[in-house]
């Protein structure tokens, strides 16, 4: 009885204890004592080592398919190139000169027919003495002048015929040992030079255009006819009858044709021409000696 009454009163003495003693922490989080001392790893043992596999050949990973991806670009990725500017002129009339275009120029070609008149004879390649020429209604280059002479020797002139440019001298020379009187009394172009004695020279400057004729107020057997040509526009034609005139303006004008066998012709123009000209010119005087100075380029 003792005995039960001790183990029962150890027993309650146990639970006053239990009910006395503080509440556990939560299993979750262990409260854990600090060291005091370090303490030593516990040694850890060495992996086994494992015999080499044998080597495997790696398959080469298939490539993956992927959709390509556009390169990022900036917001403006449109670049203009532009030529640079050019300098402006110093002035206006600079740049209407800039800005005119070149003039345009034009040709013409054509052929010459020489035919005789009854008891007149065309010899081979004469339509070489023949002139061929073109004045513009506005505009057009004109003849430069120049400086010729002519010869009075056994009573005739020397040369007999001559072509020379608008506003050109001609010189008058006394070879003869007889006095001459060089004259004209072509409308609008009329002079008179007086009498030369023998080595005696005279000058006249043509300024009207045209045929003037020019004879001896002594010896009335004398002539020489001067064609006065106006125009820069001047071709000689070829001994084949051929010529071809360069550098033309555009618009109309007159084509000129003179020999001085026969009398001067023309034909009206409009340029850019579209056939090539063809004219026909009747010879109805002797062969004359022959000076064809208009010849020129303009």
């Amino acid at each position: 009885m003792y005995t039960y009454r001790m183990g029962w009163i150890g027993a309650l003495l146990l639970l006053g204890a239990c009910s006395m003693a503080p509440p556990r922490p939560h299993a979750s989080a262990p409260t854990l004592a600090p060291r005091t001392q370090a303490q030593p790893m516990p040694a850890v043992a060495p992996a086994p080592v494992l015999p080499a596999a044998a080597p495997v050949a790696a398959s080469p990973a298939p490539a993956a398919t992927m959709a390509p991806v556009p390169a990022a670009r900036p917001a403006h990725t449109a670049v203009t190139h532009r030529p640079a500017p050019k300098p402006a002129p110093a002035n206006k009339a600079a740049a209407t000169a800039v800005a005119a275009p070149a003039p345009a120029t034009l040709q013409v070609s054509g052929h010459v027919d020489l035919a005789a008149a009854r008891g007149q004879q065309v010899d081979a390649g004469e339509q070489s003495d023949t002139l061929v020429y073109f004045v513009a209604d506005k505009g057009g280059s004109r003849a430069r002048p120049g400086r010729y002479t002519v010869y009075t020797h056994n009573r005739e002139f020397s040369p007999e015929a001559l072509a020379v440019p608008l506003g050109s001298t001609v010189t008058f020379v006394n070879l003869d040992d007889v006095r001459h009187n060089v004259f004209s009394v072509t409308p609008g172009a009329a002079f008179d030079l007086g009498y030369q004695a023998s080595g005696e020279k005279a000058d006249h400057a043509f300024r009207r255009a045209g045929i003037v004729l020019v004879s001896c107020n002594v010896h009335h057997s004398m002539e020489l006819d001067v064609l006065v040509v106006p125009s820069a526009y001047v071709v000689r034609v070829g001994a084949d009858g051929n010529f071809t005139l360069t550098g033309l303006p555009a618009g109309p004008g007159t084509l000129h044709f003179w020999n001085p066998r026969a009398q001067p012709l023309s034909q009206k123009l409009i340029l850019p021409a579209s056939a090539a000209v063809r004219q026909r010119i009747v010879v109805t005087r002797p062969r004359l000696t022959t000076a064809l100075h208009a010849v020129s380029t303009p």
